[in-house]
This record gives C-alpha cells, sequence and structure tokens, in this order.
C-alpha cells in the first residue's frame, strides 16, 4: 500500500530523508509562490534526481496562498494565473504529472458575485488547462471551503471535456461542507485522483492525524474499496505524526 506524505518545497531537501526512511513519497507543496519564483532549473534539476535515485513518485500541491485567479480583481487573478503556470512548469521539471490546486471561490459571494465570478473563471483557467495539457499533467481541483460538490463540478464543466479531475479533501468536508462524504463520493468520486487525508473535530481544519477528529473514514474507503485503481493517499499531517497516521488508514483498508 503506497502512501504519500504532504512537505513544503522549501524544506525538501530538509525533509526527504525522513521520508525515505519512513517508507513515504512526497506529495511537493508550492506553498510559498515567491520561493517557487525564485527558483532555478538546477534547483528541479536536484529534486528530480534525488526522486528517481530513490524510485520515488511524487505529485505537487500548486501554489494557493492568497492566490484567486476568477478574482474580481485583475491584477489579483493575473498574479494567480502566472503563479499556477510557474507550478507546472515546476510539477513537470521534477517528473510529475499531477498538480492539485485551489479553486479560489468562496461560498460567501453573493448571487451577482457568484455570477461574476463564474464567468472569470471560465474566460482565464482555459490557458492554465491548456498549458497543463501540453505539458502532460494533470490538473485536479480541491474542495476546500466548499459546502456542497455541485460548485466544483460547475467549475469542471465550464472547461473542455475531462479536462480537470478532483482531489478529495477529508478535513475541509469535515469542517466545512453541510453533507456527508457519501453526498461527495457520489457526486465527484468517479473523477477522484487523489485524497487529502486529516482529521478535525468538525470546526477547524486542524490538520488532526486521521481517527483523532469526527470524520468518517470508514464510510469513506467502504467506497473506495470498490474501486479496481484507488486515489493516492496522500496524509497532510505532520511528519511526526505520519506514521501512525498510516497505520490508521492501513486497518481499515488492507486490500492495496
Amino acid at each position: 500500500m503506497e502512501f504519500y506524505l504532504s512537505i513544503p518545497l522549501d524544506r525538501f531537501d530538509e525533509r526527504i530523508g525522513d521520508l525515505i526512511r519512513l517508507g513515504f513519497h512526497p506529495e511537493i507543496r508550492m506553498t510559498k509562490a515567491d520561493h517557487l519564483a525564485r527558483m532555478k532549473a538546477g534547483d528541479f534539476g536536484r529534486i528530480r534526481e534525488q526522486i528517481e535515485r530513490h524510485s520515488l513518485k511524487t505529485f505537487t500541491h500548486g501554489p494557493f496562498f492568497g492566490l484567486d485567479i476568477a478574482s474580481l480583481d485583475r491584477c489579483l487573478s493575473e498574479y494567480s494565473a502566472d503563479c499556477l503556470l510557474i507550478g507546472l512548469e515546476a510539477t513537470k521539471s521534477i517528473g510529475a504529472e499531477l498538480m492539485v490546486i485551489h479553486t479560489g471561490y468562496m461560498p460567501q459571494f453573493s448571487r451577482a458575485g457568484r455570477r461574476h465570478w463564474f464567468r472569470n473563471w471560465a474566460e482565464r483557467m482555459p490557458r492554465v488547462v491548456e498549458h497543463a495539457s501540453g505539458l502532460g499533467v494533470t490538473l485536479a481541483i480541491e474542495n476546500t471551503w466548499d459546502e456542497r460538490p455541485e460548485v466544483l463540478l460547475h467549475l469542471a464543466d465550464l472547461l473542455p471535456d475531462d479536462s480537470l479531475k478532483f482531489c478529495l479533501d477529508t478535513g475541509h468536508v469535515n469542517a466545512f461542507s453541510r453533507i456527508d462524504t457519501g453526498s461527495w463520493w457520489e457526486a465527484i468520486g468517479d473523477r477522484v485522483v487523489a485524497l487529502h487525508l486529516h482529521d478535525n473535530d468538525g470546526l477547524s481544519d486542524d490538520h488532526l492525524i486521521p481517527g483523532r477528529g469526527t470524520f468518517d473514514f470508514g464510510r469513506l474507503f467502504d467506497y473506495i474499496a470498490g474501486l479496481e485503481k484507488p486515489p493516492l493517499f496522500d496524509l497532510e499531517i505532520d511528519l511526526e505524526s505520519a506514521e501512525e497516521g498510516r497505520a490508521y488508514i492501513e486497518a481499515l483498508f488492507p486490500r492495496v
């Protein structure tokens, strides 16, 4: 059974040795867009060399802090698009074929604001999708503040057929959604390519070890058990807690 562990790009050199020792593959998280922009081709080449030398697999989490490609502020929108494009180039450079992204959508929009935001998304995301396709990188949008899966489905439908996949984040479902896991899975499960696995008390996105909060992992894995090819399992928890989190998931889902 293969597990990934999320680590920040700017701490890759510091943490990759521990990941290898513990038997995890890295999901490389591009937390700081400014750090990403300052990196050179040789930096990515060094990361790729370590990944290949140790026979690791990897995927990335694109930059997201403060970004909003469909923002009503065009300056922010253009900066966000540039950050995503740089993230795609980085993903390709390290040999990965999947980049998870946040949409930037906020449920608190007014009806008029939501319509405007959706128009911006439909106009501005095709450039990013086209670039990803040219690089051979799959884009997966992650549920963040989303109360229901319908918005993610709508955003995917606004772009060329099947150009976006999904990453289901268990902690975000637990803290921010108004519907249960089963409803999420029934809506988007056939297009989920990765899982972000962490827990919380249903009130705050605390990234606890699976089993330490209230998310129903058992029900989620009942759905996954029927799949011929399960999504990637990525633990979004501290390195020090990774083995405990993996053991909890393995006990629930021993078939892979």
